[in-house]
């Protein structure tokens, strides 16, 4: 493969990533956002929620169930962001 063509393969790479980035960040803000009003509804943060609801003394409603979701959604989201970022970086 010639100079130019890698370039060009390298610089298609590139881009995929950063729109991939762009969409991870865009779930990151939204579930950033869908978790700070759960805590805001439930007076208690996230770390708090997830203490009550790991060792069960906090009801298995339904919210709850989808508040850990989002939790556990922002790790994966983070971990995504963390992998592509150090894709760019290489």
């Amino acid at each position: 493969m010639g100079t130019d063509a890698r370039r060009a393969e390298e610089s298609l790479i590139r881009e995929a990533l950063l729109r991939e980035l762009k969409l991870y960040e865009a779930r990151e803000r939204l579930a950033l956002e869908e978790i700070a009003d759960l805590e805001r509804k439930h007076g208690m943060r996230s770390d708090e929620f997830m203490n009550l609801f790991e060792t069960g003394e906090i009801g298995d409603d339904r919210q709850y169930f989808e508040w850990w979701g989002l939790i556990r959604g922002l790790t994966s989201i983070r971990e995504q962001i963390a992998a592509i970022k150090g894709m760019l970086s290489y």
